[in-house]
């Protein structure tokens, strides 16, 4: 794995701390380093810029993957997996067998206006907001060049943070606070109506597709025009334009096949997989050790999971659809097997110490996201023709043919939940599709300190507002 070497000025930008006695959405520069100089570097040095977005997209002092952004040294807090995974865990699918890191969010305590983990995502999230704004001011009109690509990836990443706040925490219509710099100037400390968040985010990434259109990213870990379409599949499918979420759906997985056999079982940890279209390049610099993804997720490694025993395994309810001829049924231990729990999880591990690389996103999201965008259009042949192609490249005898309606939905939902189980996202797609949480049911494998079932109405499907947020800022509350 590279190493990467990033300038002084841009590290010491963008990784000086939010923990401030103010609002963390406060509006003035923070930081060594001052507005001019930012502007100066990316004026004299544009091709050089793109280290000014090293802390939220790519390489070493990487925000997305760094460890302890709340500040509380807490192992279940390191970047954007820590975000993806802790909400997993609020899912029917997967099972955490002992309490340990992350069990606030299994059993649903995260997301109280006093736990730490609410604190946790929401300055992780504002953090990058910060951060990208400031890379914005500075690229007021920018529409040509580096700086015109650096723009585009900046709004990208903008937007995708306010789109994770507002699938968390926005309450019936009322959004998330909404703080913007660049071309578009708005400082609204309060909740926003969740339509004209939507309206700002699919602007954004409407308009950073346009400017990534003749980008050329050095690796995946930097965002590109089929990140960006990926972003929009996802934020039209969660406001309800099923049209637009298809089209963006097929762009965004443009180039990148279905990867085969051998791939499906390399533990999801080499960014070089070829139907990973966004990740991080873990490596011996940037590694969090015990504080890790894999070191919760694979019991098959050195940590929380494989060491200590806090193992995470499949629900025996989605276990049992998966057909014996699907490839992904290796993914989970059909009995106890050399220390592993039945329905362990041997679909995440890596082969190093903790340098194995965490995948953001990748091009089998979009064939089910088309699929169902298609379905929900009334194009139930698009539909089938789609989701057919995907699942036959993990289980060569199936076929879509005999689903229609009601049936058809439920057939690609449930693909959803099996091919990126573990992988983040999932408890947004339940809260999107409305379903309740059920896990205490006959012959369930949830743990007892987790065996809930929560309507989807009810307010714990909501995250609260963090008190440190609501001690600063008198404008929001928590309904």
């Amino acid at each position: 794995m590279k190493k990467y070497i990033f300038s002084l000025i841009a590290a010491s930008f963008l990784l000086t701390s939010c923990d401030r006695e103010e609002s963390l959405l406060q509006t003035e520069p923070q930081g060594n380093v001052s507005a001019d100089q930012i502007q100066n570097l990316l004026k004299a040095f544009p091709e050089k810029a793109t280290t000014v977005l090293g802390g939220a997209e790519a390489g070493n002092n990487n925000y997305l993957i760094q460890f302890n952004t709340n500040g509380a040294s807490a192992h279940d807090d390191f970047g954007y997996m820590s975000v993806r995974t802790g909400l997993d865990h609020m899912t029917n699918d997967l099972v955490m067998t002992q309490s340990h890191w992350f069990n606030s969010y299994y059993n649903y305590l995260a997301r109280g206006v006093s736990n730490s983990r609410t604190q946790m995502v929401w300055k992780y999230e504002y953090k990058v907001i910060y951060n990208m704004n400031e890379v914005l001011k500075q690229l007021l009109g920018a529409q040509e060049g580096d700086s015109k690509h650096i723009k585009g990836r900046a709004l990208a990443m903008r937007a995708n943070a306010y789109m994770d706040l507002l699938l968390t925490y926005s309450v019936g219509d009322q959004g998330v606070p909404y703080y913007s710099k660049g071309d578009r100037v708005v400082e609204n400390p309060g909740r926003l109506p969740v339509s004209q968040v939507w309206n700002y985010i699919i602007e954004d990434l409407t308009i950073a597709y346009d400017l990534l259109q003749d980008y050329t990213r050095a690796d995946k870990q930097s965002i590109d025009k089929n990140v960006v379409a990926g972003f929009l599949a996802r934020a039209f499918m969660a406001s309800g334009n099923y049209s637009q979420a298809a089209t963006f759906a097929n762009l965004a997985r443009q180039g990148y096949a279905p990867m085969n056999s051998t791939q499906l079982k390399d533990g999801f940890q080499f960014i070089s997989n070829p139907e990973w279209m966004w990740g991080a390049d873990i490596n011996s610099s940037t590694a969090t050790l015990y504080a890790s993804f894999f070191s919760h997720m694979s019991n098959l490694n050195q940590g929380y999971a494989g060491l200590l025993g806090v193992y995470r395994t499949i629900d025996s309810r989605l276990y049992n659809q998966i057909p014996a001829t699907d490839e992904r049924k290796s993914w989970f231990l059909s009995a106890s097997q050399n220390g592993l729990p039945k329905y362990a999880n041997v679909k995440f591990y890596d082969n190093t110490f903790f340098e194995g690389d965490y995948v953001f996103m990748r091009a089998a999201e979009f064939y089910l996201i088309e699929a169902e965008a298609l379905a929900r259009s009334n194009n139930e042949s698009g539909a089938k023709a789609v989701l057919e192609q995907f699942v036959k490249t993990r289980d060569a005898s199936y076929s879509a043919a005999s689903y229609s309606g009601a049936a058809l939905l439920k057939e690609i939902r449930k693909q959803r939940r099996i091919e990126l189980w573990g992988e983040g996202g999932e408890w947004w797609e339940m809260k999107r599709n409305q379903e309740d949480l059920v896990r205490d049911y006959t012959g369930s494998n949830h743990a007892t300190f987790g065996k809930l079932n929560i309507s989807h109405t009810d307010n714990r499907f909501i995250f609260q507002i963090p008190q440190v947020e609501l001690d600063v800022n008198k404008e929001v509350n928590n309904p």
